[in-house]
């Protein structure tokens, strides 16, 4: 008898060899036994010809396995890791609204899982861009590079967006704003370190309503980062840094036309009105209305908005975001066939919707009271669908925030509090005033941006003057506004290490490259306006607790349940699921393992 080997050597040259080392290393799932079925037959002819030649033919015998203990846990890891962030989520609202929230979305993890109850972000500017970049890299913008949503070119007069790069080109959606990239990124994130744990066998997908939301969070080697598209019919896009045309599953998704569904509804509030927890009048002089609305009060008819706007992107204002935000993770379960077997895969979801509400309107808005409400629905639907899918206890969830956000100003006064907006622009021209005085006329101050100051470098090399003494002039005219806390020059921040309070913050989201001469915090209760009106909507960015504390929450498999009390960083996550899954730390990472959450005892 001939064993006909030839076609056995094609087919095995045919296999691809990082999935089938994965497979036969580990011994798992989908991805080894789809080989099962075809090496069975390939080994019948062998099994024939040992007969023709009267061999005995080994017959396999069990082996028993006597375990004194448990294998250790990063030998199972789960099958699928979620990552929620939602933006600008704070710590209170799961206080607040804990009475109002079903059995299946936030009382599930935290009844499931465990809360790290006083987390809080290490940086400024805690904005989307660093703070997503953070959460999955373990490290501060500092490092990670991420050091604002959009940062000032010096003496070029523009303005860089964080994941803009205009050597790649959208898919589908034309034009600069699918030209989005992380190349900006500096360092790897969880997603980089699983891709390399599994030797490419994972599968990584970041969605959001942001583009840097969907982005950061997979780092540079992620299968796919897709984000709302907006226009008439509000498409889910990426870009060819990731693929040359849509997956069929996110096309047949875009087909189906679902944002311009959802806003055929008028949005109601979800409870009757005396069981919400607002302080406020619904219609108050505080907040703001959403772009196209006539009022910031609800019943809100979103049809009319949509016909004037000619556009889904009024959508983002509204709970149907996240809804659609939860339609699109579950599409992507199935067509990216996530979890579905022991090689671990990454899902990074960033519900969006909360933010942009929370600019115009403020955390005290009856909207974002009614948005979470809706949201902690949404959570509920995924963790079902996850338990139906993947399977209960074999996935993890970890849940947490970019940033928080402060209180709007008008409210703040009204409460008796100290609070105001901060003028840039009028600040500005005092700073150069006060350089001109002491340096001699000229526009020392190119320009003063996102709480930083850039100086005029042509100016100070025409004039040859001292760069490290107009930065600290600088810093003294910083000073003297009553709105500012503390400022720091770029010379100090490169020679010194501070270990505390705002100029620490201020030195962990530093890169001389990539920020100005000077930068500088603002007095607690001092907030950046949102809307084009100076005085109207609320940013974040600070320092203050009102912006860094946010939510750190688990649940799943290795997940132990309780609650962390003492202060936990945000860093703190990647390096926690980094042990979990058992995998090499995202390389930049300064965060530290919160061992209470996996179960591991400390001084072990």
């Amino acid at each position: 008898m001939n064993l006909p080997i030839r076609p056995v050597i094609l087919f095995l040259r045919s296999v691809d060899p990082v999935r089938l080392r994965w497979a036969m290393a580990n011994d798992v799932g989908r991805r080894s036994s789809m080989f099962r079925p075809i090496l069975l037959p390939l080994l019948f002819p062998v099994i024939l010809f040992a007969q023709e030649k009267g061999r005995p033919i080994p017959v396999p015998v069990a082996t028993v396995r006597v375990a004194s203990a448990q294998p250790p846990a990063w030998t199972t890891p789960p099958k699928l890791v979620v990552g929620i962030i939602v933006d600008q989520m704070r710590t209170d609202y799961i206080y607040r609204y804990w009475d109002n929230f079903g059995d299946g979305g936030f009382k599930r993890l935290i009844g499931e899982g465990a809360f790290c109850r006083d987390a809080h972000f290490d940086h400024v500017p805690t904005e989307t861009g660093p703070g997503h970049a953070t959460v999955y890299t373990g490290a501060p913008p500092g490092r990670h590079g991420i050091v604002l949503n959009e940062r000032y070119i010096k003496g070029s007069g523009r303005i860089a967006y964080c994941v803009e790069d205009p050597d790649v080109q959208g898919v589908g959606i034309a034009g600069s704003s699918g030209q989005r990239s992380p190349r900006e990124l500096l360092v790897t994130t969880l997603s980089d370190e699983l891709e390399r744990r599994t030797d490419g066998a994972s599968r990584t997908i970041g969605l959001s309503f942001k583009d840097r939301g969907a982005i950061l969070p997979i780092g540079r080697t992620g299968d796919g980062a897709y984000w709302f598209g907006k226009g008439p019919q509000g498409p889910w896009v990426t870009s060819t840094w990731y693929m040359e045309q849509l997956p069929k599953w996110v096309v047949d998704f875009n087909a189906e036309g679902r944002a311009a569904k959802y806003l055929q509804n008028t949005w109601e509030p979800l409870l009757p009105r005396a069981r919400y927890h607002t302080p406020l009048e619904d219609d108050n002089p505080f907040e703001t209305p959403i772009p196209s609305a006539s009022s910031a009060t609800l019943p809100l008819d979103l049809r009319p908005l949509f016909q004037a706007s000619g556009s889904t992107a009024v959508i983002t204002y509204t709970p149907w975001a996240n809804t659609l935000t939860t339609d699109f993770a579950l599409a992507a379960l199935v067509g990216e066939e996530l979890g579905v077997d022991a090689v671990p895969d990454l899902l990074a979801i960033s519900y969006s919707a909360t933010d942009y509400l929370s600019h115009w309107m403020g955390p005290r808005a009856l909207e974002v009271e009614d948005m979470y409400l809706r949201l902690d629905q949404e959570l509920a639907r995924l963790f079902a669908d996850l338990d139906v899918r993947v399977g209960k206890g074999q996935y993890t969830v970890f849940l947490t925030a970019d940033h928080a956000g402060p209180d709007l100003p008008g409210f703040v006064k009204e409460m008796k509090g100290n609070a105001d907006y901060l003028d840039e622009g009028a600040m500005e021209e005092r700073v150069n005033a006060a350089l001109s005085a002491n340096l001699g006329p000229g526009d020392w101050v190119d320009t003063l941006l996102f709480a930083q100051v850039y100086l005029n470098d042509s100016l100070i090399r025409a004039r040859k003057a001292d760069r490290a003494l107009v930065q600290r002039l600088t810093v003294q005219a910083l000073l003297s506004e009553p709105a500012i806390a503390d400022a720091v020059t770029a010379v100090d921040l490169a020679t010194n290490q501070y270990h505390e309070g705002v100029r620490r913050s201020l030195q962990r989201g530093y890169i001389a490259q990539r920020n100005g001469d000077v930068v500088f915090a603002a007095q607690p209760g001092c907030f950046q306006p949102y809307a084009d009106d100076p005085a109207r909507g609320v940013s974040h960015g600070s320092p203050w607790n009102y912006d860094t504390h946010v939510p750190i929450l688990f649940m799943g498999k290795g997940i132990s349940h309780g609650e962390v009390l003492r202060r936990v960083s945000v860093e703190d996550v990647a390096p926690t699921v980094a042990m979990l899954v058992g995998m090499t730390m995202p390389n930049a990472s300064t965060g530290q393992v919160v061992p209470e959450v996996i179960g591991i005892e400390l001084g072990r």
